[in-house]
């Protein structure tokens, strides 16, 4: 069986750059690395990442900037990179966050994967898109 394709919001990738090696953000990327999840990534998703570890209060968290940019290696070398159309998502509150669902929707991605309240609090409507939006601690035990 394929390793499943998944979409990561920003801070869970942030939450791998800054938190525990042992922490579930982390332990997902690290499934990244090792391939048994696939990850989907899109040039709007890079700018988001990109915008959020510049903020200072990521900045000043980041502990261990080798484990920072082993996330961005691991990201950038085993995402599957593709160019999504722009959707217009009116449930969305946040309109930052509409990469996330236009890469998951065009990609055919399984999961997305987060700990935004608005993508897991909307979770069951989101299924009928096709994908299974989970937080970090649920994609790893369905590994």
């Amino acid at each position: 069986m394929a390793a499943p394709l998944t979409v990561l919001d920003t801070m869970v990738a942030v939450g791998a750059a800054i938190g525990c090696r042992d922490a579930s953000s982390a332990l997902v990327v690290r499934a990244v690395a090792t391939g048994d999840v696939r990850l989907a990534v899109s040039d709007e998703g890079y700018r988001e990442l990109l915008k959020a570890m510049s903020y200072e209060d990521v900045r000043s968290k980041i502990k261990d900037p080798v484990q920072a940019f082993e996330v961005a290696l691991d990201i950038e070398t085993m995402g599957f990179f593709h160019y999504p159309r722009r959707y217009d998502w009116p449930t969305l509150p946040d309109p930052g966050d509409r990469w996330v669902l236009d890469l998951a929707y065009e990609s055919k991605a399984e999961y997305i994967v987060t700990r935004d309240p608005h993508f897991l609090d909307n979770a069951r409507s989101l299924e009928r898109l096709g994908f299974t939006v989970l937080t970090p601690a649920q994609l790893l035990r369905r590994l």
